[in-house]
């Protein structure tokens, strides 16, 4: 798989990188041409999120 975004939503994907412990990104967008591998992502659009680990929950009688 190949990814091609402008310079502005990599810095998005960069600085969550740098502040972020573990993070995600929903990524969006209009499906354009196919291509060989896949199809072409037009207007694509990305949401980085810091992702928190989860409480363990205690155990039942305990």
């Amino acid at each position: 798989m190949e990814v091609t975004v402008k310079p502005k939503i990599w810095k998005k994907l960069e600085d969550a990188a740098a502040n972020y412990p573990m993070w995600v990104a929903a990524i969006g967008g209009k499906m354009g041409e196919s291509t060989s591998n896949g199809f072409v992502l037009s207007e694509p659009n990305i949401q980085v999120f810091e992702r928190k680990a989860k409480e363990p929950k205690p155990e039942a009688g305990e």
